[in-house]
């Protein structure tokens, strides 16, 4: 157990490439530069549009929920508790947001859908909402250094995972109390969209070093650069400029708080790019073996075709070579109690080949041999036999459950095949162009015989069609 998850982390581990390093550096410098930007105007008023805050916090949840989903699926896979830790984070950003739009003035309500719910909820909430997140990335730097066995067990796994899930619900829970039904423990940090009292309060500046701390945390402690943990970086920067506009701008519906907003959203849905292409990458790996589990099963040309590209093929014609043949002959054969279908074996030779070699030189014939080779080939493809070059200008067919005839009639489309190429063969005995003489023997079913007993049968019936003129099929059985 404990070696599988092993693979799985290493699949998690996977390090961020250059070209990933680049864009993540990139979009944190345009975070860094448009935050920056709008820092001067950020107090700035503009016109309230709640419908703004309900689409961005609702695409935040998306990202926080479905990041803390995918992650907890790889913390399932791997056992690693640090994964598990990630997870729950998200999963109380996602919650802590779904209450703070609930609670937001004026959205669904005075002061939201709660009741008990006051002025200073939805503000209370986004403290804890920030902070939360924070010092759940400062826990995972931790765990992550410190605890990177994964759980020995799928008992150990479950049992973690449920324990964390149940207590950040808890949490969140008694945050939401806290901040809800817990004001006048609490001290006030907004009134009405005027929310300066966070940083004269001290809250508002602890929040950003929290957030800063947990920057530098994943830098200095997190071992190595993985995809995940890069994108992980670029989000706490967001969330930072998030935290640094929301406190410079001081009131809701201005530049900076809107800015800001923006920045959250970059924040909760940024890591997705590092899960989920890791999750497509072991997606991808399964498919590829799913369907070399399914090929594997299909007709015999897929089959002869998958053993081909496994053994050993002939150098120039690239179709399979005579150990090979011997190979498939001697497995034929080895079982004839067991061979219910008939085999057919075909020895095809070049006409006049030599004389072929002679007048248009060795380049000529070995582009006559590579073209004969693969016609013989996929014909024989074509009725899920197997071809090979015997050697020289020679060429084997192995066929079953063919007819003598069957076979014969084969034997003749083959000799047309060839004919039909029309290479020109001025010194050839036979016709014009290059022709090929076929001999062949069918073995019945059940019938017992040696490899070489059925070489040299077949080879008599080429010498046959060679005696009787060339170009033609001879074939017994």
């Amino acid at each position: 157990m404990h070696g599988n998850y092993k693979v799985a982390s290493q699949v998690l581990d996977i390090p961020s490439s250059s070209k990933q390093r680049k864009l993540a550096f990139l979009l944190g410098s345009v975070i860094t530069a448009a935050s920056l930007s709008a820092l001067p105007f950020g107090m700035t008023a503009l016109p309230a549009m709640e419908p703004f805050l309900s689409a961005a916090i609702g695409w935040l949840i998306f990202g926080d929920m479905l990041t803390a989903f995918i992650i907890y699926s790889q913390y399932r896979a791997s056992g690693l508790p640090g994964l598990m830790v990630l997870s729950c984070t998200y999963l109380f950003s996602g919650l802590m947001k779904f209450l703070h739009v609930l609670t937001f003035p004026d959205l669904f309500g005075e002061f939201g859908v709660f009741i008990g719910a006051g002025g200073q909820t939805a503000g209370w909430l986004w403290v804890f909402w920030h902070g939360g997140f924070s010092l759940g990335i400062l826990v995972y730097a931790w765990v992550n250094r410190k605890w990177s066995k994964p759980f020995e067990s799928k008992e150990q796994v479950f049992k973690f995972g449920t324990a964390g899930i149940t207590l950040t619900l808890l949490t969140v829970l008694g945050v939401f109390e806290l901040a809800a039904l817990g004001e006048r423990w609490l001290p006030n940090i907004i009134d009405q969209s005027d929310y300066r009292e966070v940083n004269t309060s001290g809250i508002g500046p602890l929040l950003w070093i929290l957030n800063f701390f947990a920057l530098l945390a994943l830098w200095g402690r997190v071992k190595g650069w993985s995809m995940m943990h890069l994108w992980l970086a670029v989000a706490l920067l967001a969330l930072m400029m998030d935290v640094t506009l929301t406190l410079f701008a001081g009131m809701r519906f201005t530049l900076g708080w809107y800015v800001a907003k923006l920045n959250s959203v970059v924040a909760s849905t940024v890591v997705i790019c590092a899960v989920v292409n890791e999750v497509n990458r072991l997606f991808i790996r399964l498919s590829e073996q799913h369907r070399q589990l399914v090929e594997s099963g299909q007709q015999l040309e897929h089959a002869n075709e998958q053993l081909i590209r496994l053994t050993n093929l002939d150098g120039l014609t690239e179709i399979p070579n005579r150990r090979r043949f011997d190979e498939i002959l001697a497995w034929e054969l080895e079982s004839p109690e067991e061979r219910s279908t008939a085999l057919s074996l075909l020895i095809i030779d070049i006409d006049c080949f030599k004389a072929y070699n002679d007048y248009y030189g060795h380049q000529g014939g070995d582009h006559v041999l590579k073209e004969i080779a693969w016609t013989i080939y996929a014909e024989a493809k074509k009725e899920q036999g197997f071809a090979a070059r015997y050697g020289g200008e020679e060429f084997v067919v192995v066929l079953s459950g063919l007819e003598t005839q069957q076979t014969l009639e084969f034997s003749e489309r083959l000799r047309q095949a060839v004919a039909t190429l029309s290479i020109e063969h001025l010194r050839s005995k036979a016709e014009p162009h290059v022709t090929i003489s076929v001999g062949g023997y069918r073995l019945a079913p059940f019938d017992p015989m040696s490899g070489e007993e059925l070489i040299l049968r077949a080879d008599r019936c080429l010498y046959r069609a060679k005696e009787e003129g060339r170009n033609r099929s001879v074939v017994e059985g």
